[in-house]
C-alpha cells in the first residue's frame, strides 16, 4: 500500500524525543457506518398473508408479555373451542364410565346376594342326613364352585377396581388432550403477537389506514406477507449499531472499543461503549454488528438522530497512558526498516526499548522505555 504522508524534513539520526509526543489513553482506529436506535427496538411484520386482529391502539404503552395482535384469529378461536369441547367430552366420558360402573355394581351385588343364598341352601343340604351320601357330596362340590363365584363378585365390587377403570379412562383422555394442547400452544405461539419488552407500540401508516377503512371496527384487517405491522420502542436507552467491515477491528479486544458520532442537529458528540456483538447470516456471509450503549447524558441528543445512518469514529481505549505518534512524523526517517519490519520496527529503531502497543490508520500508540 502506498504511503501518502507529507513529512517535514527530519534528520533520521536525530529523531524527535518520544517524550515530546502527547499522552493519550485512546487511539483512533477508523470510520464505520452506524445507526442510532433505542436499546429496546423491534419491528414486527406479518408472518404470512391473511387476516390480523390488532387489539391495542397506536401509541399505547405495552408491558412485557402483553398480547397485542393475532393472526388468523378465527382459526385460533376454532382450535381453542375444539380443545375446550374435547376437555368437556373427557369429563362426560369419565362421568359415564363412573355411572356405568355403579350400575354394573348394583347388578353384581344382586348376583352376589343370590350366590350367597344358594350357598347357604346347598351347605345346609350337604349336612342333612336325609339325603343320600352321593347327593351330599355333590352339594359340597357345588358350594365350592359358588365360593369361587362369590370371590369373583367381591373382586369386581372392590372400590379400587372402579378407581383403576376411571384412572385408565382419564389417562387415555388426558394423553389425547395433551397432544391437542401442544398443537394449540404451537398455533398460539405463531398467531399471538406479544411484546418482548415494555415499550410504546407504533403502528405502521399502512396498518393505521387499513384500520380506519374498516366498516366494522371489530373485524380484522388483511395483510400481505412480510408487511410491517408495528414498531415497539422503549426509548429510555439508546444504542449505536456498527457494521464492522474493517479487518483491523477484529484484532482489538471488543471491550476496549469506543465510538463517537456527531449529532446533526446540535453538532454534539454522542459517545458509546461496547456492549455486545450480533452476528447475522445474510446467506452469502456472516455480518458482524457491534452494539454500543450510548451514555445517559447523550440520550436526548440520540433521539434527534434515531434511525439515521452516520459515520462513526471508532477508538481503542487503554488502561494506561501512552505516547501518540503520528505516522507522518516518522514515515521517512527509516524507510528501509519500515519496508522490512513495519511500523513497530521503525519505532524500536528510533526509540530503542520502547514498545509499540497498537498501530492505527494514522497514529501509533507507543510506550517509552522508562515510563511505567
Amino acid at each position: 500500500m502506498a504511503l501518502l504522508f507529507l513529512a517535514s524534513p527530519v534528520n533520521a539520526e536525530e529523531p524527535r524525543s518520544l517524550e515530546s509526543y502527547p499522552e493519550a489513553t485512546r487511539l483512533w482506529m477508523g470510520l464505520e457506518e452506524g445507526v442510532i436506535r433505542p436499546a429496546a427496538y423491534e419491528q414486527v411484520r406479518s408472518t404470512s398473508s391473511g387476516y390480523y386482529m390488532i387489539h391495542v391502539a397506536d401509541g399505547e404503552f405495552l408491558e412485557k408479555g402483553r398480547h397485542w395482535a393475532t393472526s388468523d384469529p378465527e382459526q385460533l378461536s376454532l382450535n381453542t373451542e375444539e380443545l375446550q369441547l374435547n376437555e368437556l367430552r373427557l369429563g362426560q366420558k369419565i362421568q359415564e364410565t363412573k355411572r356405568s360402573k355403579q350400575e354394573a355394581n348394583v347388578r353384581l351385588r344382586l348376583q352376589l346376594h343370590e350366590a350367597q343364598s344358594r350357598r347357604e341352601d346347598l351347605l345346609e343340604a350337604s349336612r342333612s342326613d336325609e339325603l343320600a351320601t352321593a347327593l351330599r357330596r355333590r352339594a359340597k362340590e357345588a358350594v365350592a364352585q359358588i365360593d369361587a363365584e362369590i370371590l369373583d363378585y367381591k373382586k369386581m365390587l372392590d372400590p379400587k377396581e372402579l378407581e383403576k377403570e376411571l384412572k385408565l379412562t382419564n389417562d387415555e383422555g388426558e394423553l389425547q388432550l395433551k397432544f391437542k394442547r401442544k398443537q394449540l400452544d404451537a398455533i398460539k405461539k405463531i398467531s399471538e403477537f406479544t411484546a418482548n419488552f415494555s415499550g410504546e407500540l407504533r403502528l405502521s401508516d399502512q396498518v393505521i389506514e387499513k384500520l380506519k377503512a374498516r366498516s366494522d371496527p371489530s373485524k380484522p384487517i388483511w395483510l400481505e406477507p412480510n408487511e410491517l405491522i408495528a414498531t415497539i420502542i422503549n426509548d429510555e436507552r439508546y444504542e449505536i449499531t456498527v457494521i464492522a467491515t474493517s479487518p483491523l477491528l477484529s484484532q482489538i479486544p471488543r471491550e476496549n472499543l469506543l465510538v463517537f458520532l456527531q449529532e446533526g442537529r446540535t453538532g454534539r458528540l454522542i459517545g458509546g461503549e461496547y456492549e455486545r456483538t450480533i452476528e447475522i447470516d445474510s446467506g452469502s456471509e456472516i455480518v458482524r454488528n457491534y452494539i454500543f450503549s450510548i451514555r445517559d447524558k447523550s440520550v436526548n441528543d440520540a433521539r434527534h438522530s434515531m434511525g439515521q445512518k452516520s459515520l462513526v469514529h471508532i477508538y481503542r481505549k487503554f488502561d494506561e497512558k501512552f505516547r501518540l505518534v503520528h505516522k507522518r512524523d516518522i514515515a521517512f526517517l527509516a524507510p528501509q526498516i519500515l519496508e522490512s519490519s513495519g511500523w513497530g520496527g521503525v519505532v524500536n529503531h528510533l526509540w530503542p526499548g520502547s514498545t509499540t502497543i497498537q498501530v492505527g490508520p494514522q497514529t501509533i500508540a507507543v510506550k517509552p522505555k522508562n515510563e511505567n
